[in-house]
């Protein structure tokens, strides 16, 4: 049975072995440091290894023998001095790790970049918006929340499989990305995935747009192909999310797809007095009330009230169609 005085010396004696022992892997790797060339490669840093593993080595063969021959309170003592610096030798050595993987990453991506020539994108439409009608008008495929614009300046816009949506997204795998580069008169693709068919795509007109499906704190799923519905995640600072209430206030004009069962009525009710039928005119979207939207009359007839109103969704059914260009 152990005595009671090595009893009371275990946990320091514990600490203070450890703590001997990150130092000395950090001293054995300084030593292997300085005693190598830069230009020695891979054979330098074997050496590194081993000097940090030696002084691992000696630092608690010495550290176990001065427990045992030290009082408790001279082992507590000392572990008041070395414990806070190998926390503090640990902090450092950690976050220069985590620098130099940043600086090392973003080498990469501008040298990936570098080499990378703007070429002819194999999806829909790179000249003109993509025909949305189809995907958001089909009864099979729902509204979503609203739509996403990525910022159009040269960078990597990174694609994601299901990330953890408690992590940020260096814990996350990316699954493809966009690569932006800065073309003659403005922001041009150099790569993107062959199934990217986004809702909107002008980039001359500085306009991207995929539809978001779910929304979290710092994620955001989208639709990345309205052909067939696919759909990746993509992190969430670096996008412009505007909700469908948003969106559809901020077009330049929209259009009734059925004027006959939605008319431009006086207030936002089903049984409200028709204005008008609204039928192949297109009129500015002036206000939002839930399904409801407030539109400028100005120019459908004489006489009339210069405002009205029409449905524009029910439920994850669109009823109008939306110009987003002059």
């Amino acid at each position: 049975m152990p005595s009671a005085s090595s009893a009371s010396k275990r946990w320091p004696g514990i600490g203070f072995v450890l703590s001997a022992a990150v130092l000395g892997l950090f001293a054995g790797g300084f030593l292997g440091n300085a005693s190598v060339d830069q230009s020695d490669g891979l054979a330098g840093a074997a050496t590194v290894l081993g000097y940090a593993l030696l002084g691992f080595v000696l630092a608690v063969v010495v550290a176990i023998m001065l427990a045992r021959r030290m009082a408790r309170g001279l082992l507590v003592r000392v572990l008041l001095v070395i414990g806070p610096l190998a926390l503090i030798m640990s902090a450092w050595s950690t976050k220069r790790f985590l620098d130099q993987k940043e600086q090392s990453d973003e080498q990469w991506e501008q040298e990936r970049m570098r080499h990378m020539k703007p070429t002819p994108v194999l999806f829909a439409s790179l000249g003109g918006a993509v025909d949305h009608s189809f995907a958001l008008q089909s009864p099979t495929r729902t509204l979503g929340m609203g739509m996403v614009s990525p910022r159009l300046e040269p960078g990597v816009l990174r694609f994601y499989a299901m990330p953890d949506l408690d992590q940020p997204p260096d814990h996350a795998a990316v699954s493809d990305s966009i690569v932006f580069v800065q073309g003659e008169y403005h922001v041009e693709i150099a790569y993107a995935p062959p199934w990217f068919v986004p809702a909107h795509l002008k980039l001359d007109y500085d306009l991207l747009l995929v539809r978001a499906v779910t929304i979290a704190q710092n994620w955001i799923e989208v639709v990345v192909n309205e052909q067939d519905g696919r759909t990746a995640w993509l992190f969430r600072q670096d996008l412009e999310l505007r909700l469908w209430h948003e969106f559809i206030l901020g077009v330049v004009a929209v259009e009734i797809l059925d004027p006959s069962v939605n008319p431009i009525r006086l207030k936002p009710l089903e049984h409200a007095a028709v204005l008008a039928d609204g039928a192949d005119a297109l009129l500015k979207p002036l206000a939002v009330q839930g399904d409801w939207l407030m539109v400028s009359t100005n120019g459908l007839a004489d006489r009339i009230v210069p405002t009205g109103w029409i449905r524009w969704r029910d439920g994850e059914k669109l009823l109008v169609d939306y110009s987003l260009l002059c």
